[in-house]
């Protein structure tokens, strides 16, 4: 089998190296996929540089999500999956035309699904249902600030916001990518490498109207981002964007910390608000049913069509550094999804 793993941190066409290796062995609860593609996220970047602390030590093989045909499993798997096309959890290990997954956190998909929006459903829509359907509740009349909103999980964001009737205010860093939020819906736009978002907020709708906020940025942007939170209100924090882009080191993690701050819950309590921290990964180490729970949601959404998964671009695996240039430029929108 072939795999594209990571041999050294750093730029996209010198961090990967093709592999052949032996195809892998199912191991309980496991089952294996014949991978047809698989999908980006920003946390496979930050990996690719060294930034993301959950990735294991290089060598390593990315990867958090693939679409595929199950062609073996092993002991306490359903018969059910044999030959069936499923969308997979990986937790690593997605960058192979051969991967392992456990069973309580695949679905089988419909038949006319196509790769790109199946790899969205795993990770960037289960991320975004975990925040809005599953951890929290949405409620109508609210507004929510979406961070990134033009990536695959604030495209995700923005449809799930949407079908509960809450407004959403988008966050993005280009003219394409105001125009691809208005054709989302977005109640609100704003390009924020022109303005200062958080003046231009609070100017449309007043002090402390955010219900909910959605960051993937962190640093500076978490305390801003307090600022606009409603009482009663929830931020959730599911990255750290604000790191990207700078070496690995000690100094420059602090510098990142002393940026995002330090919270109180004393604080918190008399505002009655909510900080909201989300690592799917550890909610696949420990919590791998909730994985399954979420996709499983997802595909019946798709079927009922109250969601629509955007693929932005779509590479064949030998491109995969154009792929990750992209993704890390800031300028792709939607999925971003790598095929065999």
């Amino acid at each position: 089998m072939q795999q594209l793993t990571i041999v050294k941190y750093g730029a996209a066409r010198e961090a990967y190296e093709l592999q052949e290796v032996s195809q892998p062995e199912p191991e309980p609860h496991q089952v294996l996929v014949k991978v047809e593609g698989f999908g980006l996220n920003y946390a496979d970047v930050m990996a690719r540089n060294g930034l993301y602390k959950e990735a294991p030590k290089i060598p390593f093989v990315p990867g958090y999500e693939i679409v595929g045909l199950v062609t073996g499993k092993g002991a306490g798997v359903p018969d059910k999956f044999l030959g069936k096309r499923v969308v997979a959890f990986t937790r690593f290990g997605g960058y192979a035309d051969f991967g392992l997954a456990d069973h309580r956190a695949i679905a089988i998909l419909p038949e006319d699904i196509p790769g790109g929006e199946a790899c969205a459903l795993a990770t960037q829509y289960c991320t975004a249902y975990y925040m809005t359907d599953y951890q929290s509740r949405l409620h109508a009349g609210e507004i929510a600030l979406i961070h990134a909103c033009a990536g695959g999980v604030g495209t995700a964001l923005t449809q799930l916001c949407k079908r509960r009737g809450v407004k959403v205010v988008g966050l993005c860093s280009s003219p394409r990518k105001m125009e691809y939020l208005e054709k989302m819906g977005v109640d609100f736009r704003v390009n924020y490498k022109d303005v200062n978002y958080s003046e231009v907020i609070e100017k449309e709708f007043g002090k402390r109207k955010m219900d909910l906020i959605f960051n993937t940025v962190a640093g500076k942007s978490f305390k801003d981002d307090l600022k606009l939170l409603s009482h009663g209100g929830r931020m959730f924090c599911f990255g750290g964007a604000a790191r990207s882009g700078q070496k690995a080191h000690v100094f420059n993690d602090l510098a990142f910390l002393l940026k995002t701050g330090f919270i109180s819950p004393l604080f918190m309590m008399m505002k009655s608000q909510g900080i909201i921290g989300v690592n799917m990964l550890r909610i696949a180490d420990h919590r791998i049913d909730i994985i399954g729970h979420c996709l499983h949601a997802l595909v019946d959404l798709w079927e009922k069509k109250e969601i629509h998964p955007q693929v932005g671009a779509t590479f064949k695996a030998k491109d995969l550094a154009a792929a990750h240039e992209l993704l890390e430029s800031g300028n792709s929108t939607g999925k971003v999804y790598v095929n065999w």
